[in-house]
Formats: structure tokens, sequence, C-alpha cells
């Protein structure tokens, strides 16, 4: 792989205002203890993007740095070089002539590539750079459609089981790979960066869903003959019991597609038609390591960073399920996560694996509730404590308790905005003079989806859009003159990049509600929700909906999706 110096990487993005030099020092230092390289780390931090890295490393070894920006890879290109060697060697043609082919790679100096790449086409070999990222999308682009890929899988082997005079389901199932089949399915979904699988046994066939971008989607219908075999084989990996088809099972295992590694949680449960499966897939190449990647502005960082240097109190994360809460916080733990610090996590489940840090899987069927393992966790040493969430007055009390004893604690509360939290915990039976003295930072979020930039295109605010915008915000009469509402936001229309849905990708809307002394009184004179959410709002905190417009207006997202998640 291409390295530059680390004094010439250091002048570049210093003298650029990109970093400061004690920010640069502080990654080496990082680097030499996780035995890291520095370039991976200024990207995983945030510091620097992978694009404006390539860019400098095309700079200093003088090759074309080539940009995907509204490139289409067509079937001509990708047929120049064969699957198989493309993806071996990862290289892929992005333009080629009677005498020569131009080559993306990851390493434009890797010259014995480029020398075989030479003798396989018979042509000259002009390298560009290209971002890991890029590469890998381009990549994809071999795949076949799902549709096709299964007639290929599927209807040969059932083809050919029915052709032997095998009439029996069970034995024509037997000969489909339904290892294969599962495998298919994964690949496809993480290439289409879902988040969840769904696997359906109707009467006739079985639905195949994912989950893309917060949405269902129909993907196809498999012959219900599949269905037993596929479901025993989720249970043989998830350490599931094989021949239990009446209770639910939950489970776990790791995959590994390319040079990605995820996690995958398992639901299985019967229906009237055979066991329904959901597969929950936690990339880890997809968790966010840095709170600008969460869709955080400058100010809410800033706030956030603030309250995570205390040593002790509560940082509490809020909305309803699906809304990005552990996300969030495995984001706070990643940046607080340093080796002078304990921290434990107790957590169901837990979703993604973090090096340096205890978690603890809830276990109900043990005995090990969120609870339990909140008390064993405070007789381990602990400086730091997230706790997956605060479901009942037992774990209220215990997570209040260590905050007061000097441990930062983390945790999840189901309210609708920054506000309930505070009444919520009280409703929950935890004292307010406990929470006045507790409660640092209250986040509350949603996920909206992102316009793709391939199809994004402007659009007015409607009379009836500002008007429903102006009910949300209870503005009214004189004051609506006074509200700076934007005339312009965007959505997409739908291209070949985002499957013609106009999203690509998702990012967090947020009110960050920061606990001073102003509402540490109300919290004592049991204010109610609205006092409270008034006073944040005087104090300068922006509302979930106002986060949304802005990132409207800049083209982050449209009124469409802020509407869909922030209901009346």
């Amino acid at each position: 792989m291409l390295h530059i110096p680390e004094k010439e990487l250091k002048d570049t993005l210093v003298s650029s205002g990109f970093i400061s030099e004690k920010e640069f020092d502080s990654v080496i230092e990082e680097a030499k203890r996780t035995a890291q390289d520095i370039e991976s780390l200024l990207i995983e931090q945030g510091l620097i993007s992978e694009e404006y890295f390539t860019k400098i490393l095309a700079d200093y070894f003088k090759v074309p740095f080539f940009d995907f920006s509204g490139f289409e890879m067509t079937p001509e290109l990708l047929s120049l070089v064969p699957e198989n060697i493309a993806k071996t060697h990862k290289v892929i043609a992005v333009g080629a002539s009677k005498k020569d082919i131009t080559l993306a790679m990851e390493d434009p100096g890797d010259l014995k590539t480029i020398q075989f790449m030479e003798r396989k086409i018979g042509k000259k070999i002009n390298p560009v750079l290209v971002t890991h990222k890029n590469l890998k999308e381009a990549l994809s682009g071999y795949k076949k459609s799902i549709t096709q890929e299964f007639d290929k899988i599927i209807n040969e082997n059932v083809d050919k089981a029915m052709s032997t005079g095998v009439n029996d389901a069970e034995k024509m199932a037997q000969d489909i790979p339904v290892t294969k089949i599962l495998d298919t399915l994964i690949e496809y979904a993480a290439a289409q960066e879902s988040s969840d699988i769904h696997i359906e046994p109707l009467d006739d066939e079985v639905l195949v869903r994912f989950r893309i971008d917060g949405i269902l989607q129909d993907v196809i219908n498999l012959p219900y003959i599949v269905h037993s075999a596929l479901a025993a084989r989720v249970k043989l990996i998830s350490d599931l019991k094989i021949d239990e088809h009446r209770l639910p099972q939950d489970g776990r295992f790791r995959y590994k597609l390319d040079e990605t590694s995820m996690a995958i949680r398992v639901s299985v449960i019967p229906t009237i038609y055979g066991e329904k499966i959901v597969l929950r897939l936690l990339m880890e190449s997809a968790r966010p390591m840095n709170l600008e990647s969460l869709g955080l502005e400058q100010q809410d960082m800033a706030v956030i960073r603030d309250a995570i240097k205390k040593t002790h109190g509560m940082v509490l994360s809020t909305g309803p399920t699906g809304s990005g809460k552990t996300t969030s916080l495995y984001t706070i733990l990643h940046l607080i996560n340093k080796p002078e610090v304990n921290i434990s996590t107790i957590e169901d489940p837990v979703e993604y694996d973090i090096r340096r840090v205890n978690q603890i899987q809830v276990n109900v069927k043990t005995g090990l509730t969120f609870a339990d393992g909140l008390r064993s966790l405070l007789r381990q040493d602990p400086d730091i404590i997230m706790v997956g969430e605060i479901r009942d007055s037992d774990t209220a009390e215990l997570a209040v308790h260590a905050a007061l004893t000097g441990h930062l604690v983390l945790s999840t509360l189901h309210t609708n905005n920054a506000a309930g939290a505070i009444p919520r915990l009280v409703d929950i039976g935890v004292q307010p003079f406990l929470l006045a003295s507790t409660v640092n930072l209250i986040i509350a979020q949603r996920l909206v989806r992102r316009v793709c930039p391939g199809c994004i295109t402007p659009k007015p605010i409607t009379k009836e859009e500002a008007s429903r915008i102006f009910y949300q915000l209870g503005i009214s009469g004189k004051d609506i003159k006074k509200y700076k509402l934007p005339k312009t936001v965007f959505a997409g229309k739908g291209c070949k990049e985002c499957h013609n849905s106009g999203y690509r990708g998702m990012v967090g809307i947020f009110e960050i509600l920061r606990v001073n002394n102003e509402i540490r009184e109300l919290v004592l004179q049991k204010a109610p929700e609205s006092r409270i959410e008034a006073q944040a709002i005087k104090d300068g905190m922006r509302r979930m909906l106002e986060d949304g417009l802005e990132k409207a207006e800049s083209g982050i997202t449209t009124y469409e999706e802020i509407m869909r998640v922030i209901r009346d």
C-alpha cells in the first residue's frame, strides 16, 4: 500500500489547516499504542476524509486521482477485466482505447499487478488511484440481480431433482444448496447497506424483505420447499436448537464478507406458516467513530464533548426503537475509551464488540438483568458505565446512584423528545433531587434518510408544508412573520444509484438538552415537560424539527422525511 512519510504527511495536513500540530501528535501516540496506521486513525476519527487523504496520496506520488462522482460503470467496462481477477487484485477498468486500459487501483505503485494485467489483457495499463470505498462499490457492479442469482441457485436444482423423479418436497429441499442461498441473501443485503433481512413464510412461498435506509422492501419470493432447510441452517450457525419449532429463539453469529467482518443477530419466532427469521446485520465498518458521522452540528458536538469530559453524572440518549440511540452511545464510548479508564457495559443485546471495553449481555433466563448486571459492574472498579436501557425503577435508581458516586453513566430511554426524559424518570420512581444532581445531558434523536446525491433537485416549500411546520413548532399569529423558514428544500428524483427511491443512506436529526442551573431548578420543582423544554429553548436548544429543517435546507434530507419521523 502507498504510505506518505510521517513528517511529510504532518506538514501537508497542518499547513492546509485541516488539523493542528497537537491533534496530529495525539494521533501518532494513539497509532503507536494501538498498532494502527496513522492514515486509518486520521480517517476513523473524522479529522480528514478518505477522499481528501487519497488526493494527498495521488499528489505526493504523482499519479492521477480518479473521481467516481457521476461516473457510471457500464457492462462494457466490467467485461474488460474478468470478475475473479478484478476482485483478487482489487482493480477495475474505468476507461479503454485500442491501445490501453485505464485501471482504477488502491495502489498504482504495485508493478507486479500492473505487469500481470498487461500480460492478461494484452494492452498497456494506465493506473489511477481511487478510494477504498469507491473501488469496493465499483466491484459490486459485477453482481447479477438477486433474482438472476436465485434463478440459477434454486431453479436449476429444483429442475434437476424433478427430472430424476424426486417428488417428495423434503428430499427435493436436500438438493438445494441452502448454504449458498443464505450466503447470497447476506451478500446482497450487505451490498445494499440493509440493516435487516426478513425471511417470512407464507402459505405457498417464502417472502424475503430487506430493510434499506429504515424502510422494508420486498426483494424476492423463494419456493416454500427451501424454508425448513434455510431455517435449520440459520439455527445451526447461530447455536440455536434445530428441533425447537414452537418457541421463539435468539442467537447470533459472525460472517466474513471480503475484507469486512459483521456480527449478525438472529431472531426466530413461530408463525402459522412456519418460523419467521429476522437477521440484523451489524457491519463493523459501518460503525460511526466520530460525532460528525452521526449528523451532529458543530455547536451540538461542542456541548456533547463538554459533557463527556466530566468524570461523573449521566448522559441520556432518548428516542423510539430504531432511532440510533445505541449507535450514538457507542460513538461516545469510542471517544472516551482511553487507557486510563475502565469502561463496562450491560446491554441487551451487545451489538458491536469494542476493544478494551468489558461488555456484558443481559440473560433473563439465568437471572442476569440490567439491574443485576449493574450491581455487579459497580464492584468492578469502573470509571464509565453504559446501561443499554433504563426500563424499570431498580435499574434507574442504580444508574442514578452510580452517577452520584463518581461514575460517568451513559444510558437510553424511550421518550419522544429531550425534555420528556426527566418526567419519564420521575414516573419510573427516581426522586427529582437525585435527577437534578446527576443528569448532565440529554440527547434526543431520530434517523432520517439522506437525499441521493445522484438525483438531488431543489423544490420550494409549499404553503401547506409551511403551515404544518408552524403547527409542529407551536408558532402562530405575529410570531409566524418573525420565524425564518427555508424557502427552498431538496428532494431526490430517483436514479440508478438509489434504486429510484430518491434516498441513499441515513443521518440523525437531534435536539441536545444541557442540564444547567435553571433546568435543575425546574426539575426540583417537578415542572412539567413543557416548562423544561421552554427553558431549554431559551438557553439555546434547537428542537429536533429545527435541526431537520436545517438539514433539509442544506440538501441532506427532505421535508417529507422530517415529517415522517416527527409525529404530532
